[in-house]
């Protein structure tokens, strides 16, 4: 934790800036579709996914590990007057609540241990929504360990209604090659496969 933490923190302090910039295109796209309540931005860095969402009605809950990140998130949030409610923790551990989200955000991160438990924080009818890199694009993480591969979305969330899933290079993407999906919860207690 502390090791994830300080290399975050140096990032973001020196201006290293991964994923900024405007929101997620894919949630952007989906934002009129999905259900109305809470949200979560998993990992959220700099908070430009959860700025958008409270920019859009949410009442939004948004963690990462850095507080660094977390303090230019709500320096952000400040400037484009909303209010978000930043957590500091590390997602090897952080349990959310349980069927608290209508919508759960992960972009642009991989934690395959706690992807049940963000899962489960999701209320049945609710959607959540994963954008990141896949396994076999050059220039991604270097570790595998926090790339999708081939087919990993379908897998994980074939119990839910799978709404959208797309694997490839796109336009809208940074011309990263991505995993996307955007799956809604059935009205059971079921989450995973």
């Amino acid at each position: 934790m502390r090791k994830d933490r300080e290399k975050w923190d140096e990032r973001y302090g020196t201006g290293e800036r991964p994923h900024d910039g405007a929101p997620s295109a894919f949630l952007k796209r989906w934002l009129p579709y999905l259900p109305r309540g809470q949200a979560l931005d998993v990992a959220t860095g700099l908070g430009r996914n959860a700025v958008l969402l409270a920019r859009s009605g949410y009442r939004v809950d948004a963690v990462d590990i850095s507080p660094v990140g977390l303090d230019a998130a709500k320096r952000r949030a400040a400037r484009r007057g909303v209010r978000v409610r930043w957590i500091e923790a590390d997602l090897d551990v952080w349990r959310p609540p349980a069927a608290r989200y209508a919508v759960v955000m992960m972009a642009f991160y991989l934690n395959r241990n706690a992807l049940p438990r963000l899962m489960q924080a999701v209320k049945p009818g609710g959607v959540m929504m994963i954008e990141t890199h896949l396994h076999r694009r050059t220039g991604a993480p270097s570790r595998s360990v926090y790339r999708l591969r081939p087919g990993d979305l379908r897998r994980q969330f074939g119990a839910w209604e799978i709404l959208e899933l797309e694997e490839g290079t796109f336009a809208d993407g940074g011309g990263w090659e991505l995993g996307r999906i955007a799956a809604r919860r059935p009205p059971s207690r079921s989450v995973g496969r």
